[in-house]
């Protein structure tokens, strides 16, 4: 299966800084941008400079060493400068200011992966199965 990009305009939140991510234990993951957020509940990875920094399953098998605030540590005040958002598997990368990146990866055919909204009336969500509804 090939990677097709999807066609949803991403411009509103080019250029929005991370504010807050949530590090509560046993939450999914979870940030808010100046007028957006965005709600992980599936696998993901950051990624700086091509070198993965922390990822979900860190958090689930050493959550003495990984946590949540490793990756607020990394994302707070960078800009967002890019969105790809590859349809017909629902898996996004956000690329921030500074060659980070953060990929989602819908794993599950029972629950949802992940919610991008934005103050202005975007929604763009994951539903099992791995499609995609956007409003």
């Amino acid at each position: 299966m090939y990677k097709k990009l999807s066609n949803i305009d991403f411009k509103y939140f080019i250029g929005q800084k991370v504010t807050e991510v949530n590090t509560e234990k046993n939450v999914p993951l979870g940030m808010t941008f100046d007028t957006a957020g965005l709600i992980i509940e599936c696998p993901w990875r950051l990624l700086v400079s091509n070198e993965i920094m922390i990822g979900y399953t860190d958090c689930i098998q050493s959550s003495d060493k990984f946590s949540h605030k490793n990756v607020k540590g990394i994302l707070m005040e960078k800009k967002i400068v890019n969105i790809l958002h590859f349809e017909n598997i629902s898996d996004l990368v956000v690329e921030f200011e500074g060659n980070i990146y953060l990929e989602l990866f819908h794993d599950s055919t029972y629950f949802e992966g992940w919610t991008l909204s934005g103050d202005n009336g975007f929604y763009l969500f994951t539903l099992p199965g791995g499609t995609y509804d956007f409003s």
